[in-house]
């Protein structure tokens, strides 16, 4: 069997029986509607698509939920009631109405846990179809996908055991904040199941009814994550594209009405890591993890000759992360993750039919340098600190317009200061042995930043300097270039 269809069953299983966690019974082959009609009482389902996303955090990345904690989460497509189950159609299938204030087109209220498996028994045989609840990972995703629209009339049960997150936790038996989970369904079996507001996750015993807790529909569908999504993800490899930079001319692009280009960059070998000219100045100490220079030997490749702005970003996402101003469309995108990267990077990519990606870190390191053409600066574009770049003492650790300081030898902006550039790789320590196309260490949840930002001091704008950051964290500086 092939790995999607081995992810598929894990998927389906996950949703029906989580294994073994739950009691709802679901199909593992995908059997669904986007429209249903039971004795006059309709309702409606929105396909969500495969992806990934960061949970715990409100849509726009300014609140952190409740009693919950950042996780980076990939996910199956999956369809979900686009209302609450209403009144009506849980009087309907159910023959009464348990709501304290009776109105048919309003969400029920008054069911536990345990009376919603019974409605979707009841519910399953008069369609021939099985529904589920959402999982707490399809719920938030959802109330993301769709801008928290329809979310906030009632709280909602999901189909998770709650586990407990205490206030300082970083890893239990079910949150594991440094790693991608894939199709997370909750941990071990306990009675009290998990309850969702789009800020708050509450504990909530599975035979309690309460007021203002409703409940919405979920069904699997044939879109199971694949290489596309999970192998920038998950994977150690990357799939580049054949570049041929003989002629040195940047490659343009246009989308939307940004253009951007990127600048081809001849392979060749390099010492990476640090070298007796990377810093201008004396009274420095050499960091331990830049430590260990070896030789790396690159293909050609092409990289972004600005960072990827905020115009950009608006362009391919049709909306700007929280703390960038949509009006600012020459100053770079900031306050993303690295997984927030790689849906940008995914969009991108169906847009423009390419491969691009997040270099990695010797890429990053290769074109900081400038290439063959390096004059072993200490910093991208020279040694004249406020000449090339923008940092602490010059930009007031305010983002400022991309290409508006000296480019460096390859004609490659702001690669020292202005934000930090997530890289593709995990952090690991420098080996001394040579290396070709090196991508990082094969496990691990932190990931490479690179190249300082508006609010560094000059020591960590140089060239070799490295910052290891989890995948999920997101800062007002974070933002990427981009390769091919």
């Amino acid at each position: 069997m092939n790995r999607f269809g081995v992810l598929f069953i894990i998927f389906a299983v996950a949703v029906s029986t989580v294994a073994c966690r739950n009691t709802a019974q679901v199909k593992t082959d995908p059997d669904y509607e986007m429209a249903y009609s039971l004795d006059g009482v309709s309702f409606e389902m929105v396909k969500i698509p495969s992806g990934n996303f960061t949970m715990g955090l409100s849509a726009d990345n300014r609140r952190k939920v409740t009693h919950g904690i950042v996780q980076p989460v990939a996910l199956d497509g999956f369809v979900i009631s686009a209302e609450p189950v209403s009144q009506s159609l849980w009087t309907v299938v159910m023959g009464s109405n348990p709501s304290q204030v009776q109105d048919p087109a309003a969400p029920v209220d008054m069911v536990s846990w345990a009376d919603i498996q019974k409605f979707l028994s009841r519910l399953g045989k008069l369609t021939g179809k099985v529904f589920s609840l959402p999982t707490e990972a399809q719920w938030e995703y959802a109330q993301k996908f769709c801008h928290d629209k329809g979310f906030t009339t009632v709280a909602e049960w999901c189909q998770d055991s709650y586990d407990e997150v205490p206030d300082d936790a970083t890893s239990d038996d079910y949150f594991k904040p440094m790693n991608l989970m894939v199709n997370p369904a909750g941990p071990k079996v306990i009675d009290d199941k998990v309850v969702r507001t789009t800020l708050e996750r509450m504990r909530v015993a599975s035979h309690t009814r309460r007021t203002h807790v409703g409940f919405r529909l979920a069904q699997v569908t044939e879109d199971v994550l694949d290489d596309s999504i999970l192998g920038p993800l998950e994977g150690i490899s990357i799939d580049r594209e054949e570049t041929d930079a003989l002629d040195g001319v940047p490659e343009k692009f246009t989308v939307g009405d940004v253009s951007f280009a990127m600048v081809k960059v001849r392979g060749g070998q390099f010492t990476m890591g640090f070298n007796i000219t990377d810093s201008p100045y004396l009274d420095f100490t050499i960091p331990d993890n830049e430590k260990n220079a070896h030789p790396v030997t690159l293909d050609d490749y092409k990289i972004g000759e600005t960072e990827v702005t905020i115009g950009l970003w608006l362009a391919v996402m049709g909306s700007v992360p929280y703390l960038n101003d949509a009006k600012d469309l020459r100053k770079p995108v900031c306050n993303v993750s690295w997984y927030d990267c790689q849906t940008f990077l995914r969009k991108l990519n169906s847009m423009t039919g390419r491969k691009f990606r997040l270099p990695t870190e010797a890429e990053w390191e290769y074109a900081a340098r400038g290439g063959a053409m390096s004059r072993h600066y200490g910093f991208s574009g020279g040694n004249e600190m406020k000449t090339v770049m923008w940092f602490l003492d010059n930009a007031g650790s305010k983002p400022q317009n991309v290409a508006t300081k000296k480019p460096n030898e390859l004609g490659l902006y702001d690669m020292s200061g202005n934000v930090w550039e997530w890289c593709f790789d995990r952090a690991s320590e420098y080996q001394s042995e040579p290396a070709v196309n090196p991508v990082g260490a094969a496990e691990g949840g932190t990931r490479i930043l690179r190249g300082g930002s508006c609010a560094s001091r000059w020591d960590a704008c140089r060239i070799s300097n490295r910052s290891y950051m989890p995948g999920k964290n997101i800062k007002g500086t974070f933002g990427l270039r981009l390769a091919l």
